[in-house]
């Protein structure tokens, strides 16, 4: 892997309070990067790295004038971005047939149209040629299971990135998605409390086995650091492609090469 021959860059990391996150602004910082933190008042709170190198700033990606007032203040300063890690993300367990929309939505406003409107505020900003914008997906792209809104939002998520970075060429700003496979993260801690937010449900049969086998159903977990260490490589090179995987499972690779009738009379036994 051929390293970019450039000295003290920016990266802005949202979602920098979360597992992950925080592994993200550890790795970059540590690298030498200058490092923008942000997430959410509650969130940015949690990021443990003291250091006063690393810019705290309080964002939420719901809110655009959260988002323009730190732009505003980055532009304040004439601060140029290397990179964007488009890193912030929520799950979320339900039927899609009887859940009100707006739950629904929540999930695409944090992991699709948060990027989008990050990737929008901050693109003045960032360096032409030469900027990256990299989008933390999920390998549960792969397929479709049900209850879960979360493989949705990062199908749609996916789908902007194609088209984001085909636009982007033209500017010489780099567009690419990582994939990681289950992380040891507070993620992974929901699906011990998973429960069917809609009372007196017609799914609640199968909805109950599906919260009971998600819990022993995810693969082989890697280190927030491992998975932050392979983002820092990926951005580090001269040339990308769209898609790198990180700790996928071999099971849902597998999975999501059968066709769909399998796929669904697989699921429906496991299920019924």
């Amino acid at each position: 892997m051929k390293n970019l021959n450039i000295l003290k860059r920016t990266v802005l990391i949202t979602g920098a309070g979360g597992g992950l996150g925080q592994a993200l602004v550890n790795e970059f910082f540590s690298r030498g990067w200058d490092v923008i933190a942000t997430d959410t008042v509650d969130n940015i709170t949690r990021l443990k790295n003291p250091d006063p190198g690393i810019r705290r700033l309080p964002m939420d990606v719901t809110s655009e004038p959260s988002i323009q007032a730190v732009f505003e203040e980055l532009k304040g300063r004439n601060q140029d971005l290397d990179l964007i890690i488009n890193n912030s993300g929520i799950d979320a367990y339900f039927p899609l047939s009887e859940t009100p929309v707006g739950k629904f939505r929540d999930v695409f406003e944090v992991n699709v149209f948060g990027s989008y409107r990050v990737n929008r505020a901050f693109l003045p900003l960032i360096r032409k040629p030469g900027g990256r914008i990299i989008h933390v997906s999920s390998e549960s792209v792969k397929i479709n299971v049900p209850f879960m809104p979360y493989p949705l939002s990062k199908q749609a998520l996916e789908g902007y990135c194609r088209t984001l970075r085909l636009e982007l060429r033209f500017l010489g700003v780099d567009v690419t998605i990582i994939r990681p496979g289950a992380i040891r993260t507070p993620f992974l801690e929901n699906l011990k409390n998973i429960k069917n937010p809609v009372e007196n449900s017609q799914l609640s049969g199968p909805f109950e086995k599906f919260a009971r086998q998600a819990r022993q159903e995810v693969g082989k977990t890697g280190e927030p650091e491992v998975v932050a260490r392979f983002i820092f490589r990926i951005a580090s090179l001269k040339r990308t492609r769209m898609f790198y995987a990180v700790n996928n499972d071999p099971k849902l690779s597998i999975a999501a090469i059968l066709p769909f009738r399998l796929l669904e009379n697989f699921v429906y036994r496991r299920l019924k």
